[in-house]
């Protein structure tokens, strides 16, 4: 009886290793599919925290298409644009740059491409008028949205500033 009892636990056993086996196999071979080599992809994608890299530089850089010298008159103009930026905004002069970078390669793939400093600038200009410090990638999708539904530059700059300066009247 002992032993019949030992082989049922035994049985019950192996077969909940052989499931739990089976259930990180599935899982290990889902998350190879998903990431590729994050190392690579990630630093000529996204400025992260840990690199020390100005954002400026790296944002002009990047709109550039090329590694761009520090002394290039470009990555001034940026650093100008994201420190106009930045008193208006909750994000670091870091988010600023990775945001910009973003919306500047959606609106490039939908055969609108613009000027990176000019949007910060612009929507800037946005936050600014509405009297309180915004999130800029939430601005950066509102902007994306309608550019992206047809709205000219203009146009979809004179949407936001409308919506957003009516923060000022409710505060």
């Amino acid at each position: 009886m002992r032993l019949l009892r030992v082989s049922k636990a035994g049985v019950a056993l192996v077969a909940c290793f052989l499931c739990v086996a089976c259930g990180k196999e599935e899982r290990a071979h889902e998350t190879n599919d998903v990431i590729e080599t994050q190392a690579e992809k990630s630093s000529a994608i996204w400025l992260r925290a840990n690199e020390h890299v100005d954002p400026a530089l790296w944002l002009a850089s990047r709109e550039a298409g090329r590694e761009l010298a520090e002394s290039d008159p470009a990555v001034d103009k940026m650093r100008e644009a994201i420190v106009a930026a930045r008193a208006h905004f909750l994000e670091s002069h870091r988010m600023l740059a990775n945001r910009t970078a973003q919306i500047g390669k959606m609106l490039a793939e939908d055969g609108r491409a613009e000027d990176y400093a000019g949007i910060l600038y612009e929507l800037a200009d946005i936050a600014k008028a509405a009297g309180q410090t915004q999130t800029y990638g939430e601005l950066c999708q509102h902007y994306y949205n309608l550019r992206h539904k047809g709205a000219t530059r203009e146009g979809a700059l004179s949407v936001l500033a409308e919506r957003y300066k009516t923060q000022k009247q409710f505060r």
